[in-house]
């Protein structure tokens, strides 16, 4: 029996990031399925060596990341960021080790050219997808991951003593905001939209960020008694929330396609969000989500929030259609194509400097994740033969 492969992960933040947000899943998250032997992630922004969640955690500065890849021998390299996590592994690409790129953002200035030299190059959504082929990366390696969720954990527990601790603390109608204090997840539009609801409409806003800034808004608005602020809550207690939530608001300005939306879906929040991509490419307007068409406007978030809230039988419906929506990001599900991804990539010994990369010319294999919309689980579908390319 072969050993299992090697990976070697550059994370965007620091690992004790995300371990100070809560994220309690990070070992299955960097290795899927438990597919890899060994998983080291390998970043100048860490501070010290140590082990946790699974694998190897290692700093190293920039000048020395080449002479690391060297020494740890990876089968494959992946960088979680189309900005400086690329660059970093595009300029140290050893021969015949592939790279995969993954992005999040469909923001131009957070996707580097960087991204271009990657084998594969994982988007989240079609939004990102058609973000990464205008900077250049080729269809045939714009591969669709979204994100996933653990439905044993993120399902609606409404009637749970949490939920009812949640309510008690925050009695009346309960709108939820989770996601950075910033200005793309529209915070000020969803405060000022409490002036035009009825006062016992109140908000909860969780999430890291600059909150004095919100804060002031709100009590210019008159609405300070009316939110309520956390930097962040583990990521276990989240589904007690989004159960416990009249409303699940994030009206982003714009968005890769975050995961809050996914496992509010999966809880059964009533969501209202933006009607941009990618939100329309999972979500359907009085189905599965109130979209908002004039996310800006206070008064109209105000009257999607208050329609959603006070009309028993739409939310019943849009509870209903979330949960639906959720199905197709089950985790094992999203795991196992990942795996996939990493064995196809792998199999075709890809890498080398850039300046030959570049020169390359091959047919490649396209993976597609089709009919999330119908609630079909995926399929990874074989477009263009290497035997052809071989030939």
């Amino acid at each position: 029996m072969s050993p299992k492969p090697r990976l070697v992960v550059v994370p965007s933040d620091p690992i004790s990031a995300y371990e100070k947000a809560g994220y309690d899943w990070l070992q299955r998250y960097y290795n899927p399925s438990g597919y890899f032997g060994e998983v080291i992630a390998l970043s100048p922004r860490e501070k010290k060596n140590r082990q946790a969640h699974g694998m190897s955690i290692r700093r190293v500065s920039e000048r020395y990341f080449r002479s690391a890849l060297r020494e740890i021998a990876p089968d494959v390299v992946r960088a979680y960021g189309g900005y400086w996590p690329a660059d970093l592994v595009a300029r140290n690409r050893l021969p015949n080790v592939p790279v995969v790129v993954s992005v999040h953002d469909r923001l131009a200035h957070r996707i580097h050219r960087s991204v271009t030299l990657a084998d594969a190059v994982l988007c989240m959504s079609q939004a990102v997808s058609q973000a990464v082929r205008l900077k250049g990366v080729g269809p045939e390696k714009a591969v669709i991951l979204p994100n996933r969720v653990d439905l044993n954990r993120f399902q609606p527990l409404r009637h749970t003593p949490e939920c009812h601790r949640i309510r008690k603390i925050h009695p009346g109608k309960l709108i939820l905001h989770v996601g950075r204090k910033h200005e793309e997840k529209n915070l000020d539009t969803l405060i000022c939209s409490l002036s035009h609801l009825p006062k016992e409409y109140r908000c909860v806003f969780i999430g890291n960020g600059d909150v004095q800034s919100y804060q002031a808004l709100a009590r210019s608005e008159g609405v300070a008694d009316r939110c309520y602020w956390l930097d962040h809550i583990q990521n276990r207690d989240l589904p007690y929330w989004y159960s416990a939530c009249d409303c699940f608001c994030v009206p982003s300005r714009w968005e890769g396609f975050g995961i809050v939306f996914i496992e509010a879906a999966a809880c059964g929040a009533p969501i209202v969000t933006s009607r941009i991509p990618p939100m329309t490419e999972y979500l359907r307007h009085g189905e599965s989500a109130f979209l908002v068409e004039e996310y800006e406007d206070p008064r109209c978030l105000a009257e999607s929030i208050h329609r959603t809230v006070d009309d028993a039988a739409f939310a019943a419906r849009i509870r209903t259609g979330a949960q639906a929506a959720a199905l197709p990001f089950e985790l094992s599900e999203v795991d196992a194509m990942e795996v996939q991804i990493y064995q196809q990539v792998m199999h075709r010994h890809l890498g080398g400097p850039p300046s030959t990369w570049m020169q390359q010319r091959w047919n490649a294999e396209q993976f597609a994740y089709h009919a999330i919309r119908s609630g079909a689980k995926h399929v990874l579908g074989l477009f263009k033969s290497e035997q052809k390319n071989a030939a």
